[in-house]
């Protein structure tokens, strides 16, 4: 069931319905079969295994260490009460036994689920390079590959399970004594397809509290939903017609120069309109559900730096890596133990962002990793961890080259410098993810810069590759427009909330405009799938 089929309208809109209709108390239930239906539905009773499993297993593995917490706890308690002190070295004990125990639990669970993940996602890969070194080496022949399905949204369900785990072992929270309710955090169906990546904090209790008809809600909601559509199917899936043109025959049709720089330009906002619609849609799908999901996208092309940028896109995944990956090795013992070391050797400011600047580069390798079983993933995550960790290192080195230079870092003309510095390069950077492999990615690099051919813009060969002038035109009016309502977001001014706010009359004209805009200026037919998501395929 893909998010721009009728079988997805009719799906929501039975959904919306009957969980208005049915008592409050039994909301979650119509929640839980509604994702279970989608889920079977998009991956097949295959796919619904692999999720059960990793439901099951990290329910049970959560309430075994929340249950060893509470044995610790009580021995504290019978001591207290019956009035025994115990010595440092017995409490210590009693915590150690127990942090052993939890610890036992928690990477069972994380072995198992990342276990699957990693075999099913990464598995044939593995495979591949083994072949590869063994073959290289004279050490055999080929390894069979073996044929893994890939269940729908596995990299997004592990990594909210997990992270739900991690906190469990950590004492965040208490865990979810009701094993339905925590199976409908782990497959709740608007953020199963691309995320967001929740948090059991922040949606655990929105699932199973009682949701009343709201009718702001469900309009803002509902315009939320539209803006998604436009973006995906309007500007995504036209800007996907020429950059899958010069992506795919850059070599073979000699394209360089301007031409590889604004397909390169393009895919930024495809994938953009293509990942923040898909967001976009799901969020409003939610929200006429009352059930308010966490942010993913905050204006990423206004950043300043890669490292803003990463915070404005796919936030919930970089919270992920900050919260499960950044901060474990730099509050580690052993970071500790490195950073007194470096600030010997180093001196005190080098010592201490020494750490910090290892752990952001382990937590952005990770990121692009997680994008896919292929070896341009890894230099794409290479190429953002330089950038990113880079700038904890040297961030105060440009504090003191500013300062040297009387570089007011306020004005607006130094801030759009450092916007288009930033889109520059993650421009650069993006050619790792779309290419087709990393050494494709080089070579286009390369012939971008090969070439000065400004006269591309005026000898009409822009519209031999897939769009003529009227799609150039509609396209690029609405990223234009596309970045505006960005600007206004950026500003605080949330459009969708002040068009909900409008009186019936207008309202209806926008809704009405918005939802002819997608079917007129859409772009549907042979060779176009609209119901494929970019990060879907993540």
């Amino acid at each position: 069931m893909t998010l721009f089929s009728l079988t997805f309208f009719i799906f929501l809109l039975l959904t919306i319905l009957i969980y208005y209709i049915v008592p409050k108390k039994m909301q979650w239930a119509v929640l839980l079969i509604a994702s279970y239906v989608f889920y079977c539905y998009g991956t097949g009773w295959k796919g619904v295994v692999f999720i059960l499993v990793t439901t099951i297993t990290t329910y049970l593995a959560a309430r075994k260490i929340e249950k060893i917490q509470l044995v610790y706890q009580g021995k504290l308690d019978e001591a207290k009460a019956a009035g025994k002190k115990l010595t440092p070295d017995e409490k210590n004990g009693l915590k150690n036994e127990s942090l052993k125990q939890k610890r036992v639990y928690l990477i069972a669970g994380l072995l198992i689920n990342f276990g699957i993940l990693i075999v099913l996602k990464y598995g044939n890969f593995v495979i591949d390079n083994i072949d590869a070194v063994m073959t290289a080496l004279g050490m055999g022949g080929k390894i069979p590959e073996t044929s893994f399905i890939l269940p729908l949204g596995i990299s997004f369900y592990t990594f909210i399970t997990m992270g739900y785990l991690i906190d469990i072992y950590r004492g965040k929270y208490a865990a979810d004594h009701k094993f339905f309710h925590f199976a409908l955090f782990t497959a709740y169906f608007p953020q199963i397809i691309q995320g967001p990546i929740g948090r059991y904090n922040d949606m655990a209790k929105q699932l199973e509290e009682p949701h009343y008809w709201d009718d702001f809600g469900f309009r803002t909601g509902f315009m939320r939903l539209l803006w998604g559509y436009f973006k995906k199917m309007v500007i995504a899936e036209r800007a996907g017609i020429f950059v899958n043109e010069v992506f795919s025959n850059y070599d073979s049709a000699g394209y360089k120069g301007f031409v590889i720089f604004i397909a390169a330009l393009l895919y930024g906002f495809q994938i953009y309109a293509d990942f923040s619609g898909g967001m976009d849609i799901v969020f409003g799908a939610s929200d006429m559900l009352g059930i308010h999901l966490t942010e993913n996208f905050r204006q990423p092309y206004f950043a300043k730096s890669v490292s803003e940028f990463w915070q404005r896109w796919h936030m919930t995944l970089g919270g992920w890596m900050k919260d499960y990956v950044f901060y474990p090795i730099c509050l580690s013992k052993r970071a500790a133990r490195a950073q007194k070391s470096l600030k010997k050797k180093f001196g005190n400011h080098y010592g201490r962002v020494l750490v910090p600047t290892f752990a952001s580069f382990i937590a952005f390798l990770i990121v692009g990793i997680w994008h896919g079983a292929e070896w341009k993933y890894v230099v794409y995550g290479i190429f953002m961890a330089t950038f990113v960790s880079s700038n904890t290192l040297f961030e105060q080195l440009y504090i003191d080259i500013r300062a040297k230079l009387k570089i007011d870092d306020k004005s607006f003309w130094y801030s759009a410098f450092q916007i288009l510095r930033t889109t520059m390069i993650v421009l650069i950077g993006r050619f790792f993810s779309r290419g087709t492999s990393a050494m494709d990615a080089v070579r286009m690099i390369r012939a971008m810069f090969s070439s000065f051919n400004l006269w591309v813009f005026s000898d009409n060969s822009l519209l031999n590759m897939g769009l003529d002038q009227k799609n150039w035109n509609l396209l690029i009016v609405m990223i234009v427009f596309l970045m505006v309502v960005d600007y206004f977001n950026e500003k605080g001014v949330v459009i969708r909330n002040r068009i909900a706010g409008m009186v019936f009359p207008a309202r209806w004209i926008v809704y009405y405009a918005a939802i002819f805009a997608v079917l007129i200026f859409g772009i549907y037919g042979a060779g176009y799938d609209a119901s494929s998501f970019i990060y879907q395929n993540f």
